[in-house]
């Protein structure tokens, strides 16, 4: 496992991590991120807290790097058309966690990049084809925005009865039509 200095971690510092993440991941389970102290979260993982401070600032900060971590790979190529379906996979893959993540309000830098690559595209095809309207397109952006929200805490609220790439079909399907 490599560190973003591109420096090889530990494989205790990585043993150790993952057994913060599994600790969290528990607690989470049972009560919300606010409610989880970094006493707890220690002693679930078996560690003393200076080791977690070395690691983390603070639980906010672990929870930004377990999201940083989880979506990163979902956007490793770039192509908007594979990432909608693999940010969904790692949504489903993690549904504890993401429950957890947007009842915080939490704000996502990666799925805020998500939907700004297909604003970007949206934005290109509508001038393309002769149909741009600047405020119109801003409206409808946030009008999409959010309803995307929306629909992601439903879908794990219900307990993401629809597989990733059904729901993703069906979203996208929804959001071309508005642009066409």
């Amino acid at each position: 496992m490599l560190q973003k200095n591109g420096k090889k971690l530990d494989r205790r510092t990585a043993y150790t991590r993952m057994m913060i993440r599994e600790s969290l991941y528990r607690l989470l389970e049972k009560k919300h991120l606010s409610e989880i102290t970094v006493k707890e979260l220690c002693e679930g993982a078996e560690i003393n807290r200076a080791t977690f401070y070395r690691n983390y600032a603070d639980i906010y900060d672990l929870y930004e790097k377990l999201e940083e971590e989880l979506t990163e790979s979902a956007f490793a190529d770039g192509n908007i058309e594979e990432d909608r379906y693999k940010l969904l996979e790692v949504i489903y893959e993690n549904q504890t966690f993401y429950k957890e993540f947007f009842l915080s309000r939490l704000e996502s830098r990666y799925i805020k990049a998500t939907v700004s690559k297909m604003y970007d595209q949206m934005k290109a095809l509508l001038k393309e084809r002769g149909t741009w309207d600047e405020r119109t397109f801003q409206i409808s952006y946030q009008y999409n925005y959010y309803g995307v929200i929306g629909v992601l805490k439903e879908w794990l609220n219900a307990g993401c009865p629809e597989k990733p790439k059904e729901l993703g079909d069906i979203v996208y399907g929804i959001v071309e039509k508005q642009y066409q």
